[in-house]
């Protein structure tokens, strides 16, 4: 018997059906958890829609009809629970038997930051991480390098006009990180190392292959994964640089210490590389589009630079005195936060979730996205209202996590707080701006698509106007 070329097609394409199949079928031990359907979600990575919407679209409508805090979805390739509560996610947070999953070897991302940084590691090796690491960003003192690359920034404006504000913040974090932590120039977007990486993450943040990591196994990327090894030797050459010219930057503190094998150093670059600037210039990027729109509140926290600030270099102390501009930054990082969930955790024991019991080795996030849009932990959640961190309302505090949960949170938290404060202010006295009618983010803050999960507003044109 000869098989036809339609034959064999039709063969794999069977084969292929019973392997997702098989795949995505729920194990019976997950079985009792509430479960967000599978075809919605499908049709969501497939389209491309960003993680964002899809919280907001899917994962709570579905958890708000099942009452239920804790949800069970599809991503990255397996079965996965989401914690939708702050106390729920601090119960499991703080339980000493959870630890960070090893990562997805299919995932070209990972393969990109490696597995000996501190935002993969666990236990003792993730305390010696972020102590080195947090001790040199407190070493770099960082707050009048904020002040001249704002300047900088504020001076490629001109008088204002049209701007494509998202990438000016992109500009922005990119010389921050590059100057601060690396010690290094990357002269905004003309550097070819940031070319490159805006290449990798572009061609690695493909949808199908987030929902569904075992494809690069079928359907290996090999020339993708060329670009990715690639990028990672340009950030290994920067360390070799760095050892022969030290400086005043995280990087050459770092090596102070000698904890640290040259694999950890490598991983940890890239990943505060990738963390370091995203994260900010998205949050800036939300910041800037949100006092567009509401230029009443853009007013008030402009009275209070002034008043509290004035025409003086920005000091720390000039933001403890400033409760409004604290206020719109904590929401919009509320409405919009850099990051929609934690890095993935497990336990090789049964783990509590309020109502559900987990079994071992079950895969489980704090999805920071849900948490600040849950009607039932804030009031109106889809609106832009700093007023909401004004009082001293302990719960709205610890329902605010954008930057994680626990011990271990993001350990660069106070210096993105810091590099959005240092902006936001001095672009307040600069500027008075709005967004544009025709604006896309005119509804809703749109988000481009990242294999990280980000929040990442694009095209984001602001029209500005000069004070003086």
């Amino acid at each position: 018997m000869t098989l036809t070329l339609k034959d064999v097609l039709l063969t794999l394409l069977v084969v292929l059906t019973i392997a997702v199949y098989r795949w995505v079928c729920v194990p019976r031990h997950l079985r009792h958890i509430p479960r967000v359907p599978i075809l919605p979600l499908l049709g969501s990575y497939l389209s491309g829609e960003v993680e964002e919407r899809r919280v907001k679209r899917i994962l709570l409508p579905f958890a708000h009809k099942a009452n239920t805090d804790v949800v069970l979805v599809f991503t990255l390739g397996e079965w996965m629970v989401h914690i939708l509560d702050t106390k729920i996610g601090k119960q499991v947070m703080d339980n000493k038997a959870v630890r960070k999953q090893e990562q997805n070897a299919d995932m070209l991302l990972w393969r990109l930051t490696g597995r000996q940084n501190v935002f993969t590691t666990e236990g003792d090796i993730w305390r010696r991480h972020s102590r080195i690491i947090h001790d040199a960003i407190h070493r770099t003192a960082p707050m009048e390098q904020f002040s001249a690359l704002a300047r900088k920034t504020l001076s490629k404006m001109g008088r204002g006009g049209l701007i494509r504000w998202s990438d000016y913040t992109h500009r922005f974090t990119l010389d921050v990180v590059g100057t601060t932590v690396m010690g290094y120039d990357f002269e905004a977007l003309d550097n070819p190392v940031v070319k490159r990486y805006q290449e990798v993450m572009a061609a690695i943040s493909t949808p199908a292959y987030i929902f569904l990591p075992a494809l690069e196994r079928w359907i290996p990327r090999r020339r993708i994964r060329d670009m990715v090894d690639s990028l990672v030797e340009d950030f290994r050459l920067l360390l070799k640089r760095k050892r022969e010219s030290p400086g005043n930057d995280v990087i050459t503190y770092m090596f102070d210490n000698p904890d640290m094998s040259e694999a950890e150093f490598r991983d940890n670059v890239v990943v505060i590389f990738m963390a370091g600037h995203d994260t900010t210039a998205g949050a800036l990027s939300t910041v800037v589009c949100f006092l567009g729109q509401n230029l009443a509140v853009q007013e008030k926290a402009r009275e209070e630079v002034l008043r509290v600030m004035g025409r003086d270099e920005p000091q720390f102390e000039h933001f403890a005195r400033m409760p409004y501009l604290n206020a719109v930054i904590r929401e919009s990082m509320r409405v919009n936060p850099s990051s929609n969930v934690t890095m993935p955790r497990i336990a090789d024991i049964p783990v509590q979730a309020g109502a559900y019991l987990l079994p071992p080795r079950t895969p489980m996030v704090l999805s920071m996205c849900a948490i600040h849009h849950r009607n039932t932990l804030w009031e109106d959640p889809s609106v832009f209202r700093p007023e909401r961190f004004l009082g001293s309302d302990i719960d709205q505090d610890s329902n605010w996590v954008p930057f994680g949960l626990g011990p271990r949170q993001c350990p660069a938290r106070n210096f993105s707080l810091f590099e959005q404060r240092v902006m936001v202010s001095m672009l307040l006295r600069e500027f008075r701006w709005k967004l544009p009618r025709e604006s896309i983010h005119r509804d809703h803050i749109r988000n481009s698509f990242s294999s990280f999960a980000l929040n990442l507003p694009y095209n984001v044109d602001i029209e500005f106007e000069p004070l003086y």
